[in-house]
């Protein structure tokens, strides 16, 4: 597997779970973006 593969399956696995809302993780999304200075 190269590392695209990994970070694919990684990042389906880490959305996958049930213990946060998915308002949590879009605003841990948002949150990280900020902390990261990425331009919209």
């Amino acid at each position: 597997m190269d590392n695209r593969a990994d970070f694919r399956k990684y990042y389906r696995d880490a959305h996958s779970t049930d213990l946060l809302t998915d308002r949590e993780k879009t605003l841990i999304g948002i949150a990280v973006a900020i902390v990261r200075n990425c331009q919209p």
